[in-house]
C-alpha cells in the first residue's frame, strides 16, 4: 500500500466531519438532497479501506452490512466516519511495512585457497566400455483441451431506460445507475411510435425497465408501457414522471414514481425496488 491511500483516508475523514451533521434522522427521513454526494463519499471510503488489504477486511464488512448504509442518515454516515478513523492506523502500519529497506553492503569476496590438482582418469579400453542404455520412449497420454469458462451474463447488471428524447431527468437517472454499478441502456423513441419493438428485441434477457414520461408521450404511453410489461415482466417497469405531468394509469404491473424537482427525491425507493427485483447494488 502506498502513501496516497493514507493521505486519501485523511481527506475522507475531513469530508465526513462536515457531512455527518447534514444527514437525516431515521424518524424524519434521510437527506435526499445530498444523497448522491453521500454515496460518492461512501464509495470512496470503501475503496480506500479495501486498498489496505486483509487487515482491514473486517472494517470494510462493517460498512457494507449496515442495512441503511446506502441512504444518507446521520447514523449511517457516523458509522462510516468512525470506521475510516479505525482504518487510519492500519493504513499507517501498512505504509511502514511497504517502505523500502536500506540495502546491506555486499560482503568482501574471500580469496579462494588453491585446490590441489588431481590426476586426470584415463578411459578404459574400448572393449571394456559398457554399452550405454537405450533410451525408452515416454508413454504418450492424451490430454483434454482446456474448456473456456462461460462468460457471465451482463443482463444482471443492465436495465432499460426509455424516453421520447434526451432530458435532464435521463442524465440524472443514468448517473445514479452508474453509481450503483448498473448499466442503463438508453432508448429515445423520437417520432417513430413503434421503434420500441425493434429495440427490445435486441435485449431479450434484460428484466427491468424505466419509462421516463412527459406530456408529449400521451399517444404512445399506453402501447409502450403495455409492451414493456410483456417483455420484462409484471412489477418490473417503473414509470417516472414530474408531479404536474401525470401519465395514463390503470395498467397493472406498472410502478409509478412522482418527483417534484429532481430524481434524488425518489432515489431511496429506486434502490429498494432494484434490490427486490434481484439486482446487486455495489455501493
Amino acid at each position: 500500500m502506498d502513501q496516497q491511500t493514507f493521505t486519501k483516508l485523511l481527506e475522507l475523514i475531513q469530508q465526513g466531519e462536515k457531512m455527518v451533521p447534514e444527514g437525516g434522522h431515521e424518524f424524519s427521513g434521510y437527506n435526499a438532497k445530498m444523497q448522491s454526494q453521500y454515496l460518492m463519499w461512501r464509495k470512496s471510503c470503501l475503496d480506500s479501506i479495501a486498498k489496505i488489504g486483509v487487515p482491514a477486511n473486517a472494517l470494510r464488512e462493517k460498512i457494507t452490512k449496515d442495512e441503511n448504509g446506502a441512504y444518507f442518515y446521520q447514523n449511517s454516515a457516523q458509522l462510516i466516519l468512525d470506521t475510516v478513523k479505525l482504518a487510519l492506523p492500519l493504513a499507517e502500519s501498512e505504509v511502514k511495512k511497504s517502505a523500502p529497506v536500506a540495502a546491506k553492503p555486499a560482503p568482501v569476496p574471500q580469496k579462494p585457497e588453491p585446490v590441489p590438482q588431481r590426476p586426470t582418469p584415463q578411459p578404459p579400453p574400448a572393449a571394456a566400455r559398457p554399452e550405454p542404455p537405450k533410451p525408452v520412449a515416454a508413454p504418450i497420454t492424451a490430454t483434454a483441451a482446456p474448456v473456456a469458462a462461460a462468460a457471465p451474463s451482463s443482463s444482471s447488471k443492465q436495465v432499460l431506460v426509455l424516453s421520447s428524447s434526451a432530458s435532464e431527468l435521463q442524465n440524472q437517472l443514468t448517473n445514479l445507475l452508474k453509481e450503483m454499478g448498473i448499466e442503463g441502456i438508453m432508448f429515445q423513441r423520437g417520432t417513430a411510435a413503434d421503434a420500441i419493438v425493434g429495440f427490445l428485441e435486441q435485449y431479450p434477457t434484460v428484466k427491468y425497465a424505466y419509462y421516463l414520461y412527459n406530456p408529449d408521450d400521451i399517444n404512445s404511453a399506453m402501447f409502450e408501457l403495455g409492451y414493456l410489461i410483456g417483455k420484462v415482466g409484471s412489477n418490473r417497469v417503473c414509470c417516472i414522471h414530474h408531479q404536474n405531468d401525470a401519465p395514463p394509469k390503470g395498467i397493472p404491473g406498472i410502478t409509478y414514481k412522482e418527483i417534484v424537482v429532481k430524481l434524488e427525491e425518489i432515489s431511496f425507493s429506486l434502490i429498494k425496488d432494484l434490490k427486490a427485483a434481484g439486482y446487486t447494488v455495489t455501493f
